[in-house]
């Protein structure tokens, strides 16, 4: 607990730095409305983050999960549209299966003895093409101009204005309601990391997986579970973004993989596993944010973004791997 607690220091500290720094550096980057656009547009990125974080300490990895989010928009896209079934029934549709989209990467680890690298990257590409193959817009091509309008949907895109919960007397910026969801997922998933039976046995399999197997634990039930709550993680991303947009695309979620695997690592998700936990990759995902908005208001190309989210993905990797080999020489 200390060294997580020292691990969530330094990247609530250098979240506030480069806040600080591009304040200061960046025209209208600070102000309510880029508060706003920040958190509406990693809300939802923190969430898969925190899910890929779990399997990071499972020492797995996922590549699949901005394939299930777009998997996770388009079954809700069709439930609604198609299907006419009601928003709640269609959003928790598109949770099912995307949990059961992780359960299955999981097996296929599990049972086949796939390495998590191979089969995830299998199934990235088969969950992309299910997405296309179901993908009410081109079924129904005349769906593709027709917007969401069921309330309980739209709510996940919609902002809450907190100004009416001091009397009105201070201006405060809107709070998007994907916010909202966020903070009470990783209140559950922290209750489930540290407060659970599944939470220790999650950490002692990332710390030992050989003394887990030999000390009883049922590790192939573990690691099914843990991918499937990662696929959960990215069905409710997913959802929340149709609920921003009102619709649903088959490139949805192109390419997130990485960028949660870098807000994971960032936060401090081991990747030697059994170390990190909830908090470090949501803030690993807004310090994202606020070095790509900032940029942007800087003026930066988005190549040059790319490229400097690569370089701090490394420089995260060589710090993790530099604090293991330290540890290891003790």
């Amino acid at each position: 607990m200390p060294r997580l607690f020292a691990s969530n220091l330094v990247i609530v500290l250098l979240t506030i730095a480069m806040f600080g720094f591009f304040s200061l550096t960046a025209d209208r980057f600070f102000s309510f409305s880029n508060v706003e656009t920040l958190l509406i547009g990693y809300s939802f990125l923190a969430i898969v983050a925190v899910g890929q974080g779990l399997v990071i300490m499972a020492r797995g990895i996922d590549l699949s999960v901005g394939s299930i989010v777009a998997l996770a928009a388009m079954v809700l896209f069709d439930a609604i549209m198609i299907f006419d079934m009601s928003g709640l029934s269609a959003i928790a549709l598109a949770l099912v299966a995307t949990t059961l989209a992780g359960a299955l990467n999981g097996a296929l680890i599990v049972y086949l003895r796939l390495q998590p690298f191979v089969a995830t990257l299998a199934t990235l590409a088969a969950y992309r093409g299910l997405v296309f193959a179901i993908s009410g817009r081109q079924l129904f091509p005349e769906l593709s101009s027709k917007a969401i309008r069921d309330p309980h949907v739209r709510w996940l895109g919609d902002f809450v204005e907190i100004e009416a919960w001091f009397g009105n007397i201070i201006s405060l910026p809107w709070i998007p309601s994907s916010f909202f969801v966020l903070l009470i997922y990783c209140a559950m998933v922290s209750l489930l990391l540290w407060r659970t039976q599944w939470g220790l046995n999650l950490r002692t399999y990332g710390g030992n997986p050989e003394a887990a197997h030999l000390a009883g634990l049922n590790t192939k039930w573990l690691l099914i579970s843990v991918y499937a709550l990662c696929g959960f993680s990215a069905g409710l991303a997913g959802v929340i973004l149709v609920g921003r947009f009102t619709t649903a695309t088959e490139a949805l979620g192109s390419g997130m993989e990485l960028t949660a695997i870098a807000a994971a690592i960032i936060g401090g998700i081991g990747l030697q596993g059994g170390t990190g936990g909830v908090m470090g990759p949501v803030f690993g995902a807004f310090l994202l944010g606020i070095i790509l908005i900032g940029l942007t208001l800087m003026g930066t190309s988005q190549f040059y973004q790319q490229i400097l989210t690569g370089v701090i993905l490394i420089a995260a990797v060589g710090y993790d791997r530099f604090v293991a080999n330290k540890r290891a020489a003790k």
